[in-house]
């Protein structure tokens, strides 16, 4: 399944409509081949997303929606405490969302309300929902690709079905039919965190060379229902740890995170699914979170289309893709906004940390009026 386009209507924090693309609407030219993945025709999605913003420009809001949004999709039940927290209360807000799978184009409106339930807890409510869905054919291009205006849904929710909870999407009964499942791990939960949660056996040693070269291996394995997890340092003899979490004490922060993100970057990758990261350069430096970008925008290494979606303060790392479609800038100004840069720049020859840098395009780098009064207030406190 991939994610087209997402549409909401009644976020509290966003000034307009929130309306992001992860199609490339930028040409496609022959040497940018791998920063994108073709679904079909002229349609190509782009492999790598980023949302870059200063504090508090909304970049980790953005990505809950897209989490949220995921979820949806994949039917779970949106009162759960995993699912992020992004709806007002009693207000309706309005999903539209376009997708693609098994050589079909979907388009899923649905209107949510999260109020109180008769427990006192807040839950969500999805008050109304249609689909639609058309062929992939050669007829479909970047102009029709989303339109459905003359197509009658092929699914509308009724709520009187005792069976299907009221915050559980009509997806459910779709995602039954389709064959090729999303895959989407989300990191965004741990962004302040560095926990270890193995799947089981050992760190491929790729990965645990790239980190840290002194490690010989990190293995997992479930011994009578107990996580053991078995680290070995060269020259060393191996430690053995009851819990994972005390992986913290023996390695570096940007190593345990590492171990995680790559991964699950791996496993992301051969199923070619998604991968969300919050504030990706988090005990990572420059090159190490490069590193994980150019995995994406490789087809040797990224042959089925995985996608990475991640938030980041560092602008040099935009100049690490080629295309301006694939950035997002999240601003705030009495409400938070996301604009594709490509809607901002129409020029591609431009490096991109530099017009983030310089505050081209507004709302980009920290506001001066406000610096220039720390910087006052600290020579005043000098003089005191």
């Amino acid at each position: 399944m991939r994610i087209l386009r997402i549409r909401v209507n009644g976020l509290p924090l966003y000034k307009n409509l929130f309306d992001i693309s992860f199609c490339a609407v930028q040409r496609v030219q022959s040497n940018h081949l791998n920063s994108v993945f073709n679904l079909f025709g002229n349609i190509y999605v782009n492999t790598v997303e980023v949302f870059a913003g200063i504090n508090a420009s909304g970049k980790t809001t953005a990505l809950k929606v897209i989490s949220f949004t995921s979820m949806l999709l994949g039917a779970a039940p949106l009162s759960a405490e995993f699912v992020p927290q992004i709806l007002a209360e009693e207000t309706k807000t309005v999903f539209d969302v376009d997708f693609y799978v098994d050589g079909r184009i979907y388009h899923l409106s649905s209107v949510l309300i999260k109020g109180k339930k008769q427990d006192s807890n807040f839950g969500v409510r999805i008050l109304s929902e249609k689909l639609w869905v058309k062929p992939a054919t050669t007829k479909v291009n970047k102009s029709n690709l989303l339109d459905f205006e003359e197509i009658e849904p092929i699914r509308v929710r009724d709520n009187s079905d005792e069976y299907l909870p009221d915050d559980v999407s009509i997806m459910i009964a779709v995602n039954k039919q389709i064959q090729n499942k999303n895959v989407v791990v989300d990191l965004a939960l741990l962004t302040n965190f560095n926990l270890f949660l193995p799947d089981g056996g050992s760190v491929p040693t790729e990965i645990i060379s790239l980190l840290d070269p002194t490690i010989e291996y990190v293995s997992v394995e479930n011994v009578n229902d107990k996580v053991i997890t078995r680290l070995k340092f060269y020259g060393q003899n191996e430690l053995v740890l009851l819990n994972p979490a005390e992986l913290n004490v023996y390695l570096s922060s940007g190593t345990v995170k590492g171990v995680r993100v790559f991964s699950d970057a791996v496993r992301v990758l051969k199923n070619g699914g998604y991968l969300i990261v919050d504030e990706v350069e988090n005990h990572f430096n420059r090159e190490l979170v490069a590193a994980l970008m150019r995995l994406f925008l490789d087809k040797r290494t990224n042959p089925r289309g995985a996608v990475i979606i991640f938030s980041t303060h560092y602008p040099e790392l935009l100049d690490e893709l080629e295309r301006n479609d694939a950035v997002f800038i999240t601003r705030s100004n009495n409400g938070l906004t996301v604009d594709n840069l490509n809607t901002l720049l129409d020029r591609n020859d431009m490096k991109k940390s530099e017009v983030y840098q310089s505050n081209f395009l507004g709302g980009t780098a920290p506001r001066y009026n406000s610096l220039m009064a720390l910087q006052k207030s600290i020579i005043k406190s000098m003089e005191e």
